[in-house]
């Protein structure tokens, strides 16, 4: 019975980790000040290895009872299965993998063929992605009744004219303050259209969509020469102007943006090079 309580004593001691060690010379395990006082005199004056001795089936007993929750497995998280390994992309050297890549881009964003885009004699390119019914076609001294979409150019578009860009403002389309359907008219000819489309127009029939590429310079951007002469009348720094930032922009050629909204993207974009998607409804004579 003796025994018996006093292994119990060093199993409960153990477990709740109250012996602690003293100093290697002394070779003794003795209980912690707070669990001192009625603990078994077989605690407090027994050799460490006669404890160790005594309580190592117990505590083995313990162990295989309680098993640490470190290493219990949950249901619902078992670990992921191992990742299938990658696949070695078939290229080797630096020009074979740039010219996988490069074919697999293409493949991706939809590169128009060299052979599919045009050029005005101007230089402005253009792509057909509709050809028209046929009929009276777009000339000098035509209106050009049309739909379209002024977009920002195609994210890593290399050619300037494929892949979708964001839409800055449209007629027709029911994405503004127009309705679907809505058209607009350009007198082509007369000086009041935005250049690029000017030329990039002509040619075209009735139902056909045509992507035009706007330089800035072709576009809805003045003249450096011509509007870098407005300042405002803030000042940053004693003898210094600040430049207008609207100044170089037309807000008169045409097609033009209708509200406040689409101005104020156009502010951010007309010096970029930008994209005009047209649809030709009709031409009309003058």
């Amino acid at each position: 019975s003796r025994h018996a309580t006093c292994m119990s004593a060093i199993v409960v001691a153990i477990a709740a980790g109250v012996i602690i060690r003293q100093p290697v010379s002394t070779g003794r395990l003795v209980a912690t000040a707070s669990v001192q006082t009625g603990t078994p005199k077989c605690i407090r004056h027994a050799s460490r290895r006669d404890l160790l001795l005594r309580a190592a089936p117990s505590v083995a007993l313990i162990g295989f009872a309680f098993p640490d929750p470190t290493s219990a497995l949950i249901k619902g998280s078992t670990p992921p299965p191992k990742a299938a390994k990658r696949e070695r992309s078939g290229c080797s050297s630096v020009e074979e993998c740039r010219e996988l890549g490069d074919a697999k881009e293409a493949t991706l964003f939809e590169e128009y063929a060299p052979d599919a885009i045009k050029r005005t004699p101007e230089g402005d390119r253009y792509v057909d992605l509709e050809f028209g019914k046929g009929g009276k076609a777009v000339a000098e001294n035509t209106v050009a009744r049309v739909r379209y979409r002024v977009l920002r150019l195609g994210k890593r578009a290399r050619d300037g004219l494929s892949g979708e860009g964001s839409a800055i403002f449209s007629v027709g389309y029911g994405e503004d303050d127009d309705k679907v359907g809505d058209t607009y008219d350009l007198p082509i000819g007369s000086g009041r259209v935005v250049l690029a489309m000017d030329s990039g127009l002509r040619g075209m029939t009735p139902g056909g969509r045509r992507r035009i590429n706007v330089r800035p310079e072709r576009g809805w951007k003045i003249p450096d020469a011509q509007c870098l002469t407005t300042y405002t009348d803030m000042t940053i720094v004693p003898t210094t102007k600040v430049q207008e930032n609207d100044a170089c922009f037309n807000d008169s050629a045409l097609p033009a943006p209708s509200n406040y909204a689409d101005k104020r993207r156009m502010f951010r974009r007309y010096d970029e090079t930008l994209l005009v998607d047209v649809e030709l409804v009709d031409v009309i004579s003058k």
